[in-house]
């Protein structure tokens, strides 16, 4: 087993929110990888899960940067390294906005074991794909990134027992497949192959409903449910919008399932060592779920 496999979600989750103050807790959302894990638990009986990267989101949008400096400045005062990938250097006040390194933060007991990356809620009508904002520390400037669709992945956020709450996985699912109904093509660089982005995320999306499937037979209309209530609270007027953006992005990735499947192999589905097969029929049941938005 590798040593992204042997982190473990619930005690990542426990460890991030005694970091986090209590005046806080209610401003922070776990999403991804984590919040997956956590989600299917008791699908493969482990909290077992394949990253080194938690993302925590920021909210409300209007509070992101004053909360991202507050808890980034607490764990830097504790001994949390930033990391800085690709030779990326601390930001100065020079440091163009979408120059600046994002905040990764690791641990001081656990090396480059795992690390926090913090983002933030996009403002309501944020149209460009990514949107940064400046967050000053005694360690430098940092950028804070905003995807114009996590208010969709953190709406309706599940609480656990650890006082932090988690994005719920038909809801980070739709987030990925609005983002792509115009594709992101950025190559992905630490990934084999250097795949666009669209290729990951619109596979993870698939990889999600894929193991809500596994978990219950209810999972169709549970994501409906999830879907529409979360549609309507955000975006009430544009529900066809929504339902022809994600068809499409599901429509884009239809040529790069293969490459799709082998990144969700080395992500949330490394435990369970699904078929090509499995995941094309979890693409196709997905799009037909789409339709009855």
């Amino acid at each position: 087993m590798s040593r992204h496999l042997e982190l473990d979600a619930a005690a990542l989750l426990e460890r991030v929110a005694e970091r986090v103050p209590p005046a806080l807790c209610g401003n922070v959302v776990v999403i991804g990888s984590i919040a997956t894990a956590w989600a299917f638990r008791d699908v493969t009986g482990t909290h077992a899960v394949a990253t080194k990267d938690i993302d925590v989101l920021l909210r409300p949008a209007i509070d992101a940067v004053t909360t991202a400096q507050a808890l980034g400045q607490l764990l830097l005062d504790e001994g949390w390294q930033p990391r800085y990938p690709n030779g990326i250097q601390p930001g100065t006040q020079e440091t163009p906005d979408d120059q600046l390194p994002a905040l990764r933060l690791s641990p001081p007991a656990d090396g480059d074991a795992w690390f926090v990356e913090l983002l933030a809620e996009p403002a309501p009508g944020q149209a460009a794909r990514k949107h940064w904002r400046r967050v000053h520390t005694g360690k430098g400037d940092f950028g804070l990134p905003s995807f114009r669709y996590l208010r969709v992945a953190v709406h309706d956020a599940q609480d656990t027992p650890f006082d932090l709450r988690v994005a719920r996985p038909a809801n980070m699912a739709l987030a990925h497949l609005l983002e792509h109904a115009d594709p992101d093509r950025t190559p992905i660089s630490n990934l084999p192959g250097n795949p666009p982005r669209f290729t990951k995320d619109v596979g993870r999306a698939i990889a999600l409903w894929w193991l809500a499937r596994e978990q219950t037979p209810m999972a169709g209309d549970q994501w409906l449910g999830e879907w529409r209530a979360t549609l309507a609270a955000l975006y009430p007027d544009q529900f066809d919008d929504m339902k022809q953006a994600a068809l499409a992005a599901l429509a884009n990735v239809a040529d790069y399932l293969r490459d799709a499947h082998i990144i969700a192999l080395n992500g949330v589905l490394a435990p369970h060592g699904t078929t090509l097969d499995a995941f094309r029929r979890a693409h196709a049941s997905l799009s037909d779920l789409v339709e009855q938005v």
